[in-house]
């Protein structure tokens, strides 16, 4: 059972997405999709209030581009990625690989 504040610190619950068809935010790898997609989205994002939380989130929880395709925080993918401190690589079985570590 849910207490008061977890349920009162839920960034999600407001939201400017909160509601909407998730199509427009998220897209499936090696989907199509149009600059114009974009742009609806991240106008969404651009009013909603909790849009640091969501980003936040992105960073903290998203490793890779398939866990986090499409449009959090009103960043792509590629934005959010120059924000990710680079990932540590070790050369093991003859390719370089990432060191996977939890985030913090």
């Amino acid at each position: 059972m849910e207490t008061l504040v977890p349920v009162l610190d839920r960034w999600w619950d407001h939201a400017a997405c909160k509601g909407m068809g998730l199509d427009l935010f998220i897209f499936e790898p090696g989907e199509r999709y149009s600059k114009a997609r974009i742009r609806e989205a991240k106008a969404v994002c651009a009013t909603c209030l909790v849009r640091p939380e969501c980003l936040a989130d992105s960073l903290k929880y998203n490793t890779t581009q398939l866990e986090c395709y499409g449009i959090w925080g009103g960043l792509t993918w590629k934005e959010r990625r120059e924000l990710i401190p680079a990932t540590p690589m070790v050369y093991r079985d003859g390719k370089y690989r990432q060191i996977r570590e939890p985030r913090q």
